[in-house]
């Protein structure tokens, strides 16, 4: 029995600093994948991909806020009422998706993983039920193809030498 103390004596502090570091990246990635988004949006020739960006990304969070304010939902780990939907998936999942509207499936594939990981990392810190992060993205996907285009001119390639962007535009 003493051996058996001591053994979770050492394991349970380095897994509460895991659960600690995995939120803590959520709490991270939930900015990067739309700022990215962001950024991609705004190297396009007169901002049109970075206004629709803004459209879907600021019907997301109203929405997403709104809901938190209107359904009495618990958080798994009793702290408050306000787990549905997840506005950290949310979040990551409008940048992952507006990629992918916009740029392409391919150019995606990272920001996905990325908001997949943020829904995740929700999950696992005892924030959010599965439930709450399906509708958190689930509705970032749908503001984002109902007021997002489809952009053509832009490409994203990587090679073991590096990366490259290009821009096409026929006259």
């Amino acid at each position: 029995m003493p051996r058996l103390l001591l053994i979770l004596a050492m394991i349970l502090p380095a897994a509460a600093r895991a659960k600690s570091s995995i939120e803590e990246i959520g709490d991270f990635t939930q900015f990067i994948v739309p700022a990215y988004a962001f950024g991609l949006a705004m190297g396009e020739e007169g901002y049109k991909g970075a206004h629709q960006f803004m459209y879907s990304y600021g019907a997301t969070f109203a929405t997403v806020h709104a809901l938190k304010q209107t359904i009495d939902a618990e958080r798994p780990d009793g702290s408050d009422n306000k787990s549905f939907p997840s506005g950290h998936t949310s979040s990551a999942f409008s940048g992952a998706t507006f990629i992918h509207k916009r740029y392409g499936l391919k150019q995606a594939a990272v920001p996905y993983a990325l908001a997949t990981f943020t829904g995740w990392s929700r999950i696992y810190a005892d924030k959010h039920h599965t439930r709450d992060v399906v509708a958190g993205a689930a509705i970032s996907a749908a503001f984002t193809w109902i007021l997002v285009d489809e952009y053509s001119g832009f490409s994203v390639s990587a090679s073991p030498g590096g990366a490259r962007v290009g821009y096409r535009k026929e006259f």
